[in-house]
């Protein structure tokens, strides 16, 4: 009988060991695992928020006014009236009416799109008309370039009207930011 009851308690142990502490200490490696995944997941977002943090820190350093020519010059959408209406207002600025004004979406097809740096640019056309003098086509021409809203002049063509002005047909290409 003493030989027995220590095999016994062997056995007792063994089977305890295999029956309730090696799952319990499996699953207990597997939480601790878990748990770094999360540790590590919590360090990233820190980061990230400290990051966040100092672009919006950065972003909060701009004047308003900054801003808001920043977003002329390269808006987040298509602004149509506003190109419309700066065109017409550097246009009046010289007595001169922009006519017939048509847009496109580069000849019917769907916006260009061009990816620079991972970030995505769609243009658009727009066309219309001014009847005016040379000089004040070229002094017309001079402000749309130094124009904050960016555009490229794509076409200009012209013909003589019978009051010694011109008739010129613009199409100029402009952007936005995807």
């Amino acid at each position: 009988m003493r030989l027995i009851t220590p095999i016994l308690f062997i056995i007792i142990v063994i089977g305890l060991f295999l029956g309730f502490i090696d799952p319990r200490y499996e699953t207990v490696k597997a939480l601790r695992v878990e748990e770094q995944r999360y540790d590590e997941a919590l360090t990233k977002s820190r980061e990230l928020q400290l990051v966040r943090d100092q672009l919006l820190a950065k972003y909060n350093a701009f004047e308003s006014e900054d801003l808001t020519r920043l977003q002329k010059l390269l808006p987040d959408h298509v602004d149509n009236v506003r190109l419309v209406l700066d065109l017409d207002g550097i246009a009046g600025k010289y007595n001169m009416r922009a006519r017939n004004v048509a847009i496109s979406r580069d000849g019917g097809q769907v916006p260009g799109e061009i990816d620079v740096g991972g970030n995505i640019y769609n243009s658009f056309l727009l066309s219309f008309a001014v009847t005016t003098s040379y000089e004040n086509f070229l002094l017309f021409i001079q402000d749309l370039e130094t124009s904050l809203r960016l555009v490229d002049v794509v076409n200009i063509s012209f013909s003589e009207s019978i009051t010694n002005e011109y008739e010129f047909e613009v199409n100029v290409r402009t952007y936005w930011l995807e």
